[in-house]
């Protein structure tokens, strides 16, 4: 269950709680209740800087289960105002259900995510449970991003307080095209990944300026069909920009220079119709070249990739370019190239 909290209290108008487990003995039913050996806490939150400690906002404490319930927060911070040399300390009242009590005694049976545990108490006869945790210092928190925009494959979201960068997922069908992307701006785009007709949609999450650690939650973008003549139309393109730039020879070897002035990347290029290897250094590679497990053969003078072909050594390399295994080879080595 997920609520946001309700705060009622700071440090300054409440009483210090221990710093440990109480040791009192409670008047529990338990000959009726149940106990509650173990609760599990989310929390998130965000503040404004220089914002008045008790109006910075919600912080929001998420429960699992249906055994317990979380009721309220206390601020346990002294000061007026938020700042970003802060650690927010509050405490957590969480209720048990009806017909449970709570039978937290070790901190390990206390699972926190978003905040680092301090202390907790059982009030009430052991039907409340109060947990003290610290959430991460100010200075590392990042604002929660409100919405992002996908316009054919161009993504757009708002600048986010306390974010240095964005981490960026565009996908097709659920998945992720590209890898995870790290940028600047607050735009991307994914346009030369739309070449197959399906639905995409784009995930993008804010990551703080001074930690890199410290996260935002994915927010998703709308979804956009892409058909398969935009599909077509797209991998034309993407092969005219692949195809673009010079050859240059040096020392009998080959290079493609683009028109930045730099070489083409290491990996896989395919310029006007044919598919090259380029090795860490620029250089085209030729011969035979393994690639995920399998084997390629590429011109030894040229470099392109032979496809649906027997190689000079008498192998059948098939329409995909990958090596068939020695049966095959012999089936095909008639086949010319």
């Amino acid at each position: 269950m997920k609520t946001f909290g309700k705060k009622l209290m700071t440090a300054g108008m409440a009483l210090l709680f221990a710093a440990a487990f109480s040791n009192a003995v409670f008047a529990y039913d338990s000959d009726h209740d149940k106990a509650i050996r173990s609760v599990s806490l989310n929390v998130r939150g965000y503040f404004e800087l220089d914002s008045n400690m008790g109006e910075e906002g919600e912080i929001e404490v998420s429960t699992s289960g249906n055994k317990y319930d979380y009721d309220h927060y206390e601020i346990m911070n002294e000061g007026f105002k938020w700042t970003s040399e802060d650690t927010p300390d509050i405490k957590i009242y969480l209720t048990a259900s009806e017909g449970y009590y709570f039978r937290i005694t070790r901190a390990s049976q206390i699972k926190l995510t978003g905040a680092t545990y301090v202390s907790a108490a059982r009030e009430d006869e052991a039907y409340t449970l109060v947990v003290e945790v610290k959430l991460p210092s100010l200075a590392t928190q990042v604002a929660p991003l409100t919405e992002v925009k996908m316009e054919g494959g161009i993504v757009t979201w708002p600048e986010t307080a306390g974010a240095g960068s964005y981490e960026v997922k565009f996908m097709r069908n659920g998945t992720t095209l590209g890898g995870n992307q790290i940028v600047t701006g607050t735009t991307y785009d994914g346009t030369k990944y739309m070449t197959k007709a399906g639905s995409y949609h784009c995930k993008v999450r804010p990551i703080n300026k001074t930690d890199t650690s410290s996260v935002g939650l994915w927010v998703d973008s709308n979804p956009v069909s892409v058909g398969e003549e935009q599909a077509r139309l797209q991998r034309e393109a993407n092969e005219e920009e692949e195809s673009r730039g010079v050859w240059e020879e040096i020392n009998g070897r080959w290079r493609f220079i683009l028109p930045d002035g730099n070489v083409a990347p290491a990996g896989w290029r395919q310029i006007r119709d044919r598919w090259y290897v380029f090795d860490e250094n620029g250089f085209m590679r030729t011969g035979w070249y393994i690639d995920s497990g399998n084997w390629y053969y590429l011109d030894a003078k040229e470099g392109y990739m032979w496809r649906n072909a027997t190689t000079p050594d008498g192998y059948y390399v098939d329409i995909t370019g990958a090596m068939m295994d020695a049966e095959a080879s012999a089936s095909n080595a008639s086949k010319p190239k």
